[in-house]
């Protein structure tokens, strides 16, 4: 299922403008050097989680547009040049529905049909999101509580369209707890276990499962036969510890479009091997960045 099929964007973070919209497949990989604004792309595909201040998905506990000022150090950051207005377009692979719109100014309502685009604009002020109603010929803007509606009707399974993983430590942080929260849902779908499935021949050591420990993860070793001990998620190698929680993360949340900034970083090219392995036999949206 692919939830973007296109995006075009002018004035957002260090892009003044894209020549065409980019248009995405299924799996999609960035591949450029510094600063060429892949992570940017990220950002701007992310957005499409939830655009609106004040909202809270997980796993972040905040709107895209929180984590991602959060990330960038301010909402001025957001925009190219500091002041005016960035712009986002999505085409959508997926149709949306609404229902009990208001028509303007009118006290009437109606219900909307599919919605295959979304245009999100963001100014000092706030966020503004819009999208055109090809079978009605018109152009209606959407609030909060409307783009909520929105992501149930593209997504029932989950509260989240997308989910972001930068590479940023404190997001490492968040997942783990995240992880730590939803353990019984975690457990329940036996994702404890089933990750070290992929880890199984990729790494030294044996790990077998994840469990928490006074509001910490621990994991598994074990030693010789039937000789176990408990080691903290956090003192394992930062390749793996990555990927358990980006596991963990994903296959209980459940979002249709994963985004993944430096995928590279601190994984052996054999655990890399794994987790591209993972991501194209997910069935979801994947876009992935890499400087190589």
């Amino acid at each position: 299922m692919e939830i973007v099929k296109s995006v075009d964007v002018r004035g957002f973070r260090g892009i003044r403008g894209f020549r065409e919209p980019l248009e995405l497949g299924r799996f999609n990989v960035l591949i450029s050097r510094n600063c060429s604004g892949k992570t940017v792309v990220l950002q701007a595909l992310y957005l499409v989680a939830m655009p609106f201040y004040g909202f809270s998905i997980p796993p972040y506990d905040m709107s895209a547009s929180d984590y991602i000022e959060k990330l960038v150090g301010g909402r001025d950051h957001l925009i190219y040049g500091y002041s005016g207005t960035a712009t986002i377009d999505y085409r959508l692979g997926v149709g949306g529905e609404l229902k009990n719109v208001p028509y303007g100014y009118s006290p009437h309502t109606f219900d909307v049909g599919r919605i295959d685009n979304l245009q999100v604009s963001i100014s000092p002020n706030g966020v503004e999101v819009k999208t055109k109603i090809s079978s009605k010929e018109v152009e209606i803007s959407l609030t909060g509580d409307n783009y909520v509606q929105l992501i149930k009707s593209l997504n029932p399974r989950s509260p989240t369209l997308a989910i972001y993983i930068p590479n940023d430590s404190n997001t490492y942080e968040l997942l783990h707890s995240y992880v730590c929260k939803n353990i019984d849902g975690v457990v329940s779908d036996e994702l404890h276990t089933k990750v070290f499935k992929y880890l199984t021949g990729v790494i030294y050591d044996r790990f077998t499962e994840v469990i928490p420990r006074r509001n910490e993860l621990y994991v598994r070793k074990e030693v010789r036969g039937t000789t176990s001990s408990y080691v903290g998620l956090k003192d394992i190698g930062e390749g793996v510890k990555r990927f358990i929680l980006t596991y963990l993360t994903v296959e209980h949340l459940k979002p249709p479009l994963i985004l993944w900034d430096d995928v590279e970083v601190s994984l052996h090219p054999n655990l890399l091997e794994t987790t591209l392995k993972w991501l194209a036999d997910s069935g979801r949206q994947v876009v992935i960045a890499t400087q190589y």
